[in-house]
């Protein structure tokens, strides 16, 4: 297993409380797969990411509870000198926004270079690595600055440091968002691609279904904080489980419904200061009844054990029926 996560809670602090954005969340990543975590804007998907690498700001927020395995070493119990190890070796980050990660006054060569655990053989190692991401026009150019690269090459600029440690991990928050559709496509292949060839096990967080579907091998759907429904992308993508994802699959745009009217998700996500009782979706649910909004359900079985979903209404209703209705 390449990262497994049990229990983790997160809470941020705001107006001087703790609200809590991560709620008691379980997910796993196996050697060589790509997981993806999926949810709209504000659902703390990005807060995952950020709590495996122990990156949230102290003065902003915590982890309070839960266990992050990467190996067997749990990352909440290291201390500075192994959390610097982990980040430098073992788990790497791809932001949303390549222009604000890289720095726009030092060259790219320079930023390619800091991010080698060992300077020995930069230039070569550096060559490679440009190649292998597409960027082989840059090669031998010391001076270029990032403001000089498109965003595509950015992007890519950003892989190529992510991958040079050879990380076990790599974690990709929201990659494509900030790219036109033709570079999106472009790197979702080259992510793929590198994922089989360094047997990479990868971290694919995105507010895009359809992307998700594409890229990933298990999926894993995120709502007000917590795991709603998680199986392999096909049995997702064939019988969803979970209201919530029948509603993300309905509102993906389609050829063949061109002509028929956007089936859009009521309602908007709820502020985690305000959640409501039961299951959080219930507000937003055109399947819910009076139960739904008496306690928030657990895990229950989709299509096999590794299929479940967060409903209490999977065993009475034809999920596969509810997405045509």
């Amino acid at each position: 297993m390449a990262l497994e996560i049990r229990g983790l809670r997160v809470s941020y602090n705001i107006e001087g409380r703790g609200i809590e954005v991560v709620r008691g969340l379980d997910l796993d990543i196996n050697k060589g797969e790509c997981v993806g975590l999926v949810g709209e804007s504000g659902c703390g998907k990005s807060t995952v990411g950020l709590a495996i690498t122990r990156l949230i700001p102290e003065r902003k927020g915590s982890i309070t509870a839960g266990n992050i395995l990467l190996g067997d070493k749990d990352v909440l119990t290291l201390g500075p000198d192994g959390l610097r190890d982990v980040r430098r070796s073992k788990v790497s980050y791809v932001f949303q926004d390549p222009f604000s990660s890289l720095n726009p006054v030092f060259t790219v060569y320079d930023q390619l270079k800091e991010a080698l655990p060992d300077k020995r053989n930069a230039d070569e190692i550096i060559s490679g690595t440009l190649e292998s991401v597409g960027l082989s026009g840059i090669i031998g150019n010391k001076k270029i600055y990032p403001h000089e690269l498109s965003g595509g090459m950015q992007q890519r600029v950003m892989i190529a440091m992510a991958i040079m440690p050879n990380p076990g991990l790599l974690i990709l928050d929201e990659p494509t968002t900030a790219l036109d559709v033709t570079v999106q496509n472009q790197i979702l292949d080259l992510v793929a691609r590198l994922k089989d060839e360094m047997k990479l096990s990868v971290l694919f967080i995105s507010h895009d279904l359809r992307t998700v579907f594409r890229i990933s091998d298990r999926v894993f759907v995120m709502y007000a904080g917590k795991i709603v429904e998680k199986g392999l992308k096909q049995n997702i993508s064939l019988k969803p489980g979970h209201p919530y994802t029948v509603g993300l699959m309905d509102s993906m745009p389609s050829f063949e419904r061109r002509k028929q009217k956007f089936n859009a998700i009521e309602g908007r996500a709820p502020l985690f200061s305000e959640l409501p009782k039961g299951c959080k979706f219930y507000p937003r649910c055109k399947f819910r009844v009076d139960d739904c909004a008496l306690r928030e359900p657990g895990m229950e079985i989709v299509s096999g054990e590794d299929h479940v979903s967060r409903c209490i209404r999977i065993k009475e209703i034809a999920l596969d029926g509810i997405s045509k209705s």
